[in-house]
């Protein structure tokens, strides 16, 4: 199964990472600075203010009067004044002595947000002085421009490079499990982990720690059943040959009607004979000795086909000779071929044609087997690689012959797999390793 990139482990982990970060570390800077600045702000905002209250009382105890609004104006609405946010209008003083607002306006008009300061003058009269502090900028706006800033920029890289990392921590080592995983799957009985990952004090270091532990169970058991194998197909030999010898000197001894179920005994006979043949063989096949010398495929091919032609010539044979090579044992090339050209005799129509083609990709040496039968539905395809498995319709063979070709395949490093379509035959597609 391929797996989507959007469903990626690493994928999922890094991006939950980093927005995660990123969005924790900007909303927290950004409510850190807007306190800061509104607090900052304020601190100016009074200090202007207390500082212009007080020019303004003192100028009042020295000339008993206020600026008029004029004298204001011209003051402190000047376009090249730098502070126009003190307007007569937004500031009120009041003599807490006397009760009286002595400048600005009263208190029957309220101000937005405002600041309110008491402070004694030189002569020692005490007054309270309100100003309306200005309305800060919506904070969507603010929040806007924040996200629009450098310092977000270099959040979102500082936040994607740890991202990263911690992806790469996590994905890294499953990546490795799961090729460990996957040479095990494909017949390397002795895949284990790497000190690096049994090592690991965390999840990861267990999971691989358990994971060897049952690479070695399975390997065991496989072993196990294949020794069986072997020792109950030679225990059962002795006695059919025994039981063969008996029916043949029965036979001798019996004419006419009663002949036919000698016949029947030997046809049984040589029917489990062919079977403990086929389980002998797909148990000596993991003991065969596996190269890594390069070998060309047209003379085992070649060869193949001969003798196929030969031994079923109501089956025409297409063969164009290539000069590929792959890296292996070649018997065991051969004995997967000989099943798959066998598999394609048995359980096709006579004078159903079989083609072998072999091409070169960038990577992969293909082997196509093709045949003209009837084909195989979705779920057949599913199960025809499995010992002992036969459909309905099938009486020849016992089911091991893909399983054996699909296990000497294995071993030379490849894979083989099956793709069909009712009613227009099967195609064998064998794949290894280019030299």
């Amino acid at each position: 199964m391929v797996i989507r990139w959007y469903k990626r482990l690493f994928l999922k982990i890094f991006v939950t990472v980093w927005l995660t970060s990123f969005l924790v570390i900007a909303l927290t800077a950004f409510v850190v600075g807007h306190l800061s600045e509104t607090e900052r702000d304020r601190d100016v905002q009074s200090a202007r203010a207390l500082g212009q209250a007080e020019l303004l009382i003192d100028r009042y105890e020295r000339n008993g009067r206020f600026p008029s609004k004029k004298e204001w104006r011209r003051d402190h609405d000047d376009k090249h004044h730098t502070d126009k946010r003190l307007s007569r209008d937004r500031i009120q003083i009041k003599d807490l002595q006397t009760g009286v607002v002595i400048f600005g306006r009263d208190d029957k008009k309220k101000m937005r947000s405002p600041m309110v300061m008491e402070l004694i003058s030189d002569n020692g009269r005490q007054y309270r002085v309100l100003v309306e502090t200005h309305i800060p900028p919506p904070l969507k706006d603010k929040l806007f421009g924040f996200f629009l800033s450098v310092q977000v920029g270099l959040l979102m890289v500082v936040a994607g490079i740890a991202a990263l990392l911690i992806s790469l921590m996590v994905v890294r080592p499953v990546n490795r499990l799961r090729q460990y995983t996957r040479d095990l799957y494909n017949g390397d009985l002795s895949a284990r982990t790497d000190d690096g990952l049994s090592r690991r004090g965390d999840e990861i270091g267990e999971l691989s720690r358990e994971f060897n532990q049952m690479a070695e169970y399975v390997e065991q058991t496989l072993q196990s059943n294949t020794h069986l194998l072997q020792d109950v197909s030679h225990e059962l030999r002795a006695p059919l040959a025994r039981l063969q010898m008996a029916a043949g000197l029965a036979g001798q001894k019996m004419s006419g009607a009663d002949q036919q179920y000698i016949d029947r005994i030997n046809q049984e006979c040589d029917r489990i004979n062919r079977l403990i043949d086929e389980i002998l063989r797909l148990s000596r096949l993991e003991q065969m000795e596996v190269s890594d010398q390069p070998f060309e495929l047209a003379s085992v091919i070649g060869t193949l086909v001969e003798d196929y032609r030969f031994s079923a010539p109501h089956h025409p044979i297409q063969w164009n000779p290539v000069n590929y090579r792959i890296k292996g044992n070649p018997a065991l090339l051969e004995r997967a071929l000989s099943n798959i050209l066998g598999n394609a005799v048995k359980h096709t129509p006579a004078g159903t044609e079989i083609s072998i083609a072999a091409e070169l990709t960038a990577d992969k040496v293909l082997i196509r087997v093709t045949d003209t039968g009837q084909g195989l539905n979705a779920e057949q395809l599913a199960k025809m690689f499995k010992p002992f498995v036969r459909f309905t319709g099938q009486q020849n063979g016992y089911g091991l012959g893909l399983s054996i070709a699909q296990r000497a395949v294995q071993l030379l490093g490849g894979s083989l797999s099956a793709s069909s379509q009712p009613g227009e035959g099967l195609v064998l597609l064998l794949s290894f390793p280019k030299v």
